[in-house]
């Protein structure tokens, strides 16, 4: 899991400095997670939940582009008809591969994106608060998830330089989100969420270096 996660970070790197950007911005984002988890547990429901955090964005004039989030997520499910809740609350770290559609300079962006996403397991609880996850020599849930999440929104620009940015995106996650053998789900969710993007700076691709606004 540590090569993966080394690979997953020397690729993202590698890739974000070939497409030789030239706009840098961030801001902040929210939105909505419908959230369920799938495998050999039965009887669950759709669970709402809340998606905040930060984001940067990197976009080139050839119409590639890439994203790094770092996000608090509430995931898990809806069980015993609805009853109950298991709520499992995610610090999420999604690294986007995105192409623009349209031309740059162009007011409105379509836009697609797909890359993975490394979730960080914060808290297990069911709806009245109770904790799911055991003491740390015997946690029931995995503290560490990854995920591919793939989607499509557009960014607006509102004034100079100021870009609304919204999306809908789905999550499935790759790995065993629960410890017992004889267990086995994992995450699934539909995504909504609105943000705002700010200019940072402008990125020189001869010199390697970011001009700050």
């Amino acid at each position: 899991m540590k090569n993966c996660i080394i690979l997953l970070f020397a690729l993202t790197v590698s890739i974000s400095s070939a497409f030789a950007q030239e706009n840098v911005s961030i801001g902040p984002i929210a939105g909505v997670s419908f959230a369920n988890l799938h495998g050999n547990m039965e009887h669950t429901n759709v669970k709402p939940g809340l998606t905040i955090g930060g984001f940067y964005n990197y976009s080139s004039k050839t119409g590639f582009g890439f994203s790094g989030q770092l996000l608090f997520t509430q995931l898990g499910a809806k069980t015993f008809e609805k009853t109950n809740e298991i709520n499992l609350n995610y610090i999420q770290a999604p690294l986007f591969f995105t192409f623009f559609f349209g031309r740059y300079g162009d007011r409105f962006r379509p836009k697609l994106f797909v890359g993975p996403s490394l979730n960080f397991l914060v808290s297990a609880k069911d709806k009245d608060g109770n904790t799911l996850n055991g003491t740390s020599g015997n946690r029931y849930f995995n503290v560490f998830d990854l995920g591919i999440t793939g989607g499509a929104g557009f960014n607006y620009e509102l004034s100079q330089k100021i870009w609304l940015n919204f999306d809908v995106r789905y999550g499935v996650g790759l790995l065993d989100v629960a410890r017992p053998d004889n267990v086995n789900i994992k995450n699934r969710n539909l995504g909504i969420n609105v943000g705002l993007s700010f200019p940072l700076g402008t990125y020189d691709k001869k010199s390697g270096r970011l001009r700050t606004r």
